[in-house]
């Protein structure tokens, strides 16, 4: 028969064994940096649909979760009575050709890219103020639709500084 060896401890099995991995860091904990095309891709994709530049770069959950709440911000926004407002001209007249708050009401929602272009193509949210200021959830539905474009103006944010490499 043979003779049985006698176990071995933890800390000589852990001695015997060669250092096969010294370097034990994870590679993706560190943002990688990708190249200016791609960056550029991602941001004007990031601003068009939001989400997009996280699709561009791979963070598909972020995608879909900034997707559903932009546009679903947009789209209740709309369905509440929201107006899209474009920049109209000061009355009377003053120093600034524009009337300021609608440029920056304007400023606001043209931040949610497309939802912003196809609905104004499609007549959705046009109706004269004084009508649409009848409905009792006008406001709230400005107020939406103004925090879905301020809201991917921080997306947009999010997608350059990933592909910047500043972040994961």
């Amino acid at each position: 028969m043979d003779k049985e060896l006698p176990l071995q401890t933890q800390d000589t099995l852990t001695e015997s064994i060669p250092a096969q991995f010294p370097d034990r860091r994870i590679l993706f904990d560190e943002p990688r940096k990708f190249p200016l095309a791609r960056r550029a891709a991602a941001v004007v994709a990031a601003w068009l649909v939001p989400g997009a530049g996280h699709l561009a770069l791979g963070k598909y959950g972020r995608a879909l979760l900034f997707f559903t709440t932009i546009g679903g911000a947009f789209v209740v926004g709309l369905s509440l009575g929201g107006h899209l407002y474009w920049p109209t001209v000061a009355e009377p007249p003053s120093r600034f050709h524009y009337d300021l708050i609608t440029v920056l009401w304007f400023f606001a929602e043209i931040g949610s890219g497309l939802c912003y272009f196809v609905s104004y193509a499609l007549g959705l949210g046009t109706v004269p103020i004084p009508q649409a200021a009848a409905s009792p959830t006008f406001e709230y539905g400005n107020t939406f639709m103004f925090l879905a474009g301020l809201l991917n103006y921080l997306v947009i944010h999010d997608a350059f500084d990933i592909a910047a490499g500043r972040k994961r």
